[in-house]
């Protein structure tokens, strides 16, 4: 069985779906009510209601869904009764929780157009004398109870509930002791002593926690800030080197990546590099680490005028060549006419 808790501001609208006046195939008749006539008319119910709510409060009922789970249906339609002592066990559980029934009006209409049979409560904000109901934690307070009258009828649960309550049990016997835990699972409360303890070590335990959650992020912090400010220095270091001696982008990328960091150029035109901080792997923008990025762009500029100086030695070596095999050319071509037009000996 599960409880669902939610705030209505609409008390007339709320009442028309849980009622369902508008679509008589769900059912919407009523099975219990606290101070509202429960068999006269659903105008007189409503006019009870509203007669009975303060404009003082926005939100003017809770609306609490009861569903049984669906592997409930068969226990259920051959045990009728157990519905019916299931809502009471509910409903005591809800007051054992503090939530005061006793003194607040409410009402309670079983809808039948579903698998299985769920209930809708609308319980008022204000209460009989005119002050407001406590519906502090009132969602977990209605969970908590749904669970322990489902294990009473031994009807199915929301298991995360199941967990919880084992959590607490153990918390309840780590502070307070086992013959504690024996009580409470025999369902007397814990006194107001034991649960001012509890409300002391929790509170204790979380500013424990806290601090050490706070020196971890101190920590976190000064080693991403040690680990900027390493590779901020490296960055620098290895631009000013390529600078000095005229070494290319990509020099300055291999040195880069020796250091454990990988450089590139996003399509935006900013530099950026790519190194693990110990998890996973992150990329800055050099100039958000503090980087001047002129130094890379004196990079370009030299590696760009190196390669331009390099293409124009290219061609001019490239045009010596050619000077000097057109003179080689001519230098032969001037020696074979001057073989042809030296004068020949006969020697008969």
């Amino acid at each position: 069985m599960l409880a669902t808790v939610s705030q209505t501001r609409s008390l007339v609208g709320t009442y028309y779906y849980d009622r369902a006046l508008n679509k008589q195939e769900k059912g919407g008749h009523v099975i219990a009510s606290n101070g509202i006539p429960q068999y006269s008319s659903a105008k007189t119910q409503l006019n009870y209601m509203l007669a009975y709510c303060s404009d003082k409060y926005k939100v003017k009922a809770i609306n609490i869904v009861l569903s049984h789970s669906s592997q409930d249906k068969e226990l259920l339609e051959k045990n009728p009764e157990k519905k019916d002592k299931y809502v009471m066990d509910f409903l005591q559980e809800c007051q054992d929780r503090g939530i005061d029934l006793d003194n607040t009006p409410w009402i309670m209409m079983e809808h039948i157009n579903t698998d299985c049979d769920h209930y809708h409560m609308i319980l008022l904000t204000t209460k009989f004398d005119g002050s407001r109901l406590d519906t502090g934690f009132i969602g977990k307070k209605a969970a908590k109870a749904a669970w322990t009258a489902s294990k009473k009828n031994g009807l199915h649960f929301a298991e995360g509930l199941e967990k919880r309550e084992k959590a607490r049990l153990k918390y309840i016997q780590k502070e307070l002791g086992e013959e504690k835990v024996e009580s409470v699972k025999s369902g007397v409360p814990l006194s107001d002593k034991d649960l001012e303890k509890i409300k002391r070590v929790t509170a204790q335990n979380r500013a424990t926690a806290n601090r050490a959650k706070s020196d971890r992020r101190a920590k976190s912090i000064a080693e991403a800030t040690e680990r900027r400010e390493g590779m901020k220095n490296a960055i620098i270091q290895h631009a000013i080197c390529c600078i000095k001696k005229h070494l290319s982008l990509k020099t300055f990328a291999s040195l880069l990546l020796k250091d454990g960091m990988a450089f590139d150029e996003d399509e935006n035109g900013n530099y950026i590099v790519t190194a693990n901080n110990g998890k996973r792997d992150v990329s800055y923008k050099i100039a958000r680490l503090g980087v001047d990025i002129s130094f890379i762009d004196v990079i370009k500029k030299q590696e760009e005028e190196d390669k331009k100086h390099q293409k124009e030695l290219e061609d001019k070596q490239k045009a010596e060549r050619k000077r000097q095999e057109e003179l080689s050319k001519h230098k032969e071509q001037e020696e074979k006419e001057k073989i042809d037009d030296s004068p020949r000996h006969h020697w008969w």
